[in-house]
This record gives structure tokens, sequence and C-alpha cells, in this order.
């Protein structure tokens, strides 16, 4: 019968299984070669009682973790088998870790070389390294593809620490499936939401494109408009073709016609355009330029490290939740897992940078006062020492309490927050809300902020968190009241999860993936954090974090 496999397959497996208590015998001579399965299992358990490191293979595995496994499986082996060569069972997860790589991960973790050189092991040590390996390889692939290979100490970008517990006697019991019920299971290890497929599908594009050599940067030089002749346009037609994007002229270019903007290659890097969140009208300008000079090897590494990203979050199934990708400059409120409501905004600059928070939207202020936050005081000094009126000319307010100075904005037409404030605690003094800057909002790349994230239609937000409420607010709704100028405070019935997240890749309205633009250079520093020199595994934990909404 088919084990019960965890909802959400088994990316924050939290399938808390009890452990069962075990009898230790004496000392227990090491096996000979009679492949007796009760000698395998008593000298199992004890290399895994003894207080040295375990060592399989030369590899040191993950002592704790085996005696999970082995302790819920009473020390049974799971995979190996009477007979030469790898039983159904191991062969299964042998396929399965020795293509870690078509989920951005590196099947060198997961010691499928030292199980490779076993494959025919003949003594029952053997048979045990091999075994030890098979499930150490698998405990830590699961975790690594299921809850992200970095924790939260080991990048910045991690804002929760859900350890999914109970791992190893998950998989201790899916290993008591019939063989044939066991790869759809380990299949299951893996996201399988529609970005984290698609992410996948261009990896393998983007990995042969690097195999082939990838391309060259265009020359420098200006914009380069359809219909006009530019020097640069040979270059641009080998980068169009060694992506596939346009198939290589069957013979020679004519010497009025090489140099020539043409449309075939116009339309080309207009859907190039569309696929990399950048306005489609075929004109190569700074940003388009950048796009096509990123590297086969570095759009490689930003799809691996955004596969990463979506292994540490995703969108709840039940109840209301809140994303903004500061990477798109979007957000979008989620009803049971389905998207019901979208709309641009505007997040901190390069030199103020939002950071990756979650928290819950609380409260819903009406007219708010603002605080003007450290960063802006330090811009305005000059113009405040310069100029004695330059802050009541902006009616901006002193106040004075327990020794320190605050300077406040009071609601009104020039106030940056403009009608609503959505509070949403966290200790950086981050928060959602309007804005009488709309012009922002016309903009494709909205890195302007001094870190609080700015919305394209504060309204509506307004409206659908507190839509419950809506019977008990005065004539004329949330809209009335804002015009009144007046602070007023509304909590929410249910506060809302609120995530800030950092995907340089997202899916579009359409549901095709964008590769947009790394704006605050995340990608490099995470794809380095994912190759510093690895830790043994003794050193790994199994718990890994699983942000679960």
């Amino acid at each position: 019968m088919m084990w019960p496999v965890c909802q959400r397959s088994v990316r924050a497996v939290l399938c808390a299984v009890a452990l069962t208590a075990f009898s230790v015998p004496g000392a227990i001579a090491a096996p000979d070669s009679t492949a007796n399965p009760a000698v395998l299992r008593s000298f199992a358990m004890l290399r895994l009682i003894s207080p040295d490191d375990v060592v399989a293979g030369g590899q040191v595995v993950d002592k704790e973790a085996l005696k999970a496994f082995y302790g819920y499986r009473h020390y049974a082996l799971a995979w190996d088998a009477d007979g030469a060569g790898l039983g159904e069972r191991a062969a299964a997860v042998f396929a399965v870790l020795a293509s870690a790589d078509v989920e951005g991960l590196e099947p060198a973790d997961y010691h499928v070389r030292e199980i490779a050189a076993l494959a025919n092991a003949t003594t029952d040590a053997e048979h045990l390294d091999r075994e030890f390996l098979l499930t150490d390889g698998l405990i830590h692939y699961a975790a690594d593809v299921g809850g992200g290979r970095l924790n939260s100490h080991q990048t910045d970008e991690r804002y929760v620490d859900n350890q999914s517990l109970g791992l190893p006697e998950y998989l201790a019991a899916s290993a008591s499936l019939d063989p044939s019920e066991l790869p759809p299971v380990l299949a299951q290890l893996a996201p399988s939401g529609p970005q984290y497929l698609a992410l996948k599908a261009m990896l393998a594009q983007a990995r042969r494109s690097v195999a082939a050599g990838g391309w060259s940067a265009l020359p420098d030089g200006g914009s380069m408009h359809p219909g006009a002749h530019d020097p640069a346009v040979p270059a641009l037609r080998q980068r169009l073709t060694a992506e596939g994007r346009v198939a290589a002229p069957a013979k020679p270019m004519r010497k009025d016609t090489e140099d020539l903007y043409e449309p075939v290659l116009s339309k080309a890097v207009a859907l190039f355009q569309a696929e990399h969140g950048i306005k489609p009208d075929g004109v190569i300008g700074k940003d388009t330029r950048a796009a096509l000079d990123l590297s086969a090897e570095a759009r490689f590494q930003q799809i691996a490290v955004n596969l990463e990203r979506l292994r540490w979050s995703t969108i709840p199934p039940s109840g209301r939740a809140i994303v903004v990708n500061l990477a798109s400059y979007s957000l979008n409120v989620y009803q049971d897992g389905a998207p019901i409501l979208t709309m641009p905004v505007v997040v901190g600059s390069r030199e103020n940078p939002t950071p990756m928070i979650a928290s819950h939207i609380t409260t819903v202020v009406l007219n708010p006062n603002w605080t003007l936050p450290p960063n802006v005081i330090r811009e305005m000094l000059p113009r405040i020492h310069g100029d004695n009126g330059y802050l009541a000319s902006k009616g901006i307010a002193r106040a004075e309490s327990d020794g320190h100075v605050r300077l406040i904005q009071p609601p009104g037409p020039t106030n940056p927050l403009g009608h609503y404030k959505f509070i949403m605690p966290n200790d950086q003094d981050i928060y959602l809300h309007d804005s009488p800057d709309s012009a922002k909002f016309r903009y494709a790349l909205r890195a302007y902020s001094h870190g609080c994230i700015r919305l394209g239609n504060p309204a509506a937000l307004a409206a659908l968190l507190l839509d419950d409420r809506a019977a008990t607010l005065p004539d004329g709704g949330l809209d009335a009241m804002a015009q009144t100028w007046q602070t007023r405070h509304i909590a929410l019935s249910k506060p809302v999860p609120v995530s800030l997240v950092y995907r340089t890749t997202w899916l579009d309205g359409d549901g095709h993936l964008v590769i947009g633009q790394d704006s605050y250079g995340r990608d490099l520093r995470l794809w380095k954090a994912l190759h510093k020199v690895r830790l043994s595994n003794v050193h790994k934990v199994v718990e890994r974090a699983a942000f679960a909404g």
C-alpha cells in the first residue's frame, strides 16, 4: 500500500514520527561475508551507537540522522538486496541522487561517486557502507531540494527558520514501499509549482548554452533602433543565433544589409525584452543591452539561485497571504493559493535596499503622520542647515520626548505616505504605504524608495484587507474617510501574513517565465554562498528551513 505523503510534498516535512526506543546489546563482532540480514542489522546498530564518527566509503556521514532513520526501522537495512549490483530500491535512490543537477544541486554532495564505486559490493562491510551512503545522501538531498540547501546563518535572504522535523523517519517509512511505488514518492521531494517547473526547464536550456560556449557581449555603443544601420548588428545577430532566437544566415550577408537592424532581429529582441521584464519595443537601450550581455554562465547561475529561493517558501494553500517580490516590483495577494489582487510597487533603491521580511499586516492607518527615518534626515541635513525655514515649508514639525528629537510631517497632499499606511511589525521599521508620486509607477524598474514599499493601488489593498468590516465603516467607506485627512487606525479582524521576497525570475500574469534584473546584486552573492567550500556531512544539519507561509 502506498505510504501517505505529507501534504504539499516533503518541502516542509512536518510528519513528526515518534522514535522507538531500543535496547543495545553488548559488543558485536564485525560480520563476515554471509550477507545475513540479522548480522547486518547488528553491525549497523553497532556502528551507529559508537561514540566515533561513522565513515562509509571514505565519507563522514550524519550519524544522528542515520540513527533516526534506522532506529525507526529497528536497524534493518532499507536499500540493500541480495545478489550483485544495486537492487531495485537502491537503484531508485541512486537515480534520484545522480540527477540532482536537474534541480540545480550538485550530485557530488550526495555521495554519487562513492556509491557507484560500491555498486558491485561483495563483503558485508561494503554492503553496509553503500547502504549508509545511500541513506545519508537521500536524507540530505531531501532536505536540500525540499527546504533549500542554505540555512538562515548562511545567507541574509533567509528570514524564517522553520525546522522540517521527522525527515529521516518519513524517508524510513517510505523505504518500506514496494519498489515500484518508491520512484514517484522520491519524485515528490522537490517542489512542483509552475514557476519551479518552468525554471527547471530553463535550467536545462541554460546548461546547454554554457556547454555550447555561450555568447559574447555586444560592442559598446548607443541605443539601437529598428530599421537603423549600426556596426553592432553583426554581433547582435550572433548573440541571438547563439541562443536559438534567430536562424543563422543561409548565405553571407550583403555589404549594405549586414549592419541593418532588420525586422527579424528587432522582433526577436522584442520577444527577448518581454521575457526579461523590459518594454518590448525592439529598441536596444541600456537595460536591454545589459540583459543581452549577461553571459550564459551568469544566466545559468541566476536560474539556479532562484530555484534555491523557491525551495525556501511557498504560497500557503489556504487562507489569505501577501507576497511582495522586490525584484519584480510587484505585490500579489493570494486567497487559498490563487492570486486575487496584483499591483506594481516601488521598492528601496540600491543605496537603501528593502530587506527580506516575513511579518503580518495588523492595521490599516488612514491619513498617517510621517516620522522621517534617519536616512531621509541625513539627506535633508544640508538643506536644513542652509535654510532655517526649510522644515516649516514642508510642513514638518519637531517633536521632543525623553531627550530624543523626531521630525514629523502631518497628513496632507504632500505627505509621502499618502492616504494609506499598512503596519507590519518588524524590527526594521518597514511598511507598505500610499504615495503621491505616481510617476514612478510608470517606470519598468522601480527601485527609488528609502526602503519601504510604495503601492500602486493602496485603496484596493485596504478595501480587500478590511472587506469583512465594510458594514461598520461610515457612509462612503474608506474613500470618504481618506478625503478628510484625519488619521484613523483600523485593525484587521485577523492579521494577514506578508512576505517580502527577492526572486529575479517570476511568472507573469499569463504564466510565462520572466528573467528579470538583479537590481540589488544578490544573485552572485547567493551563488557564492551556495558554492563555498562544503562543510563535511557530519556538520550538516538535517532540519533545514522551509518557509510555510
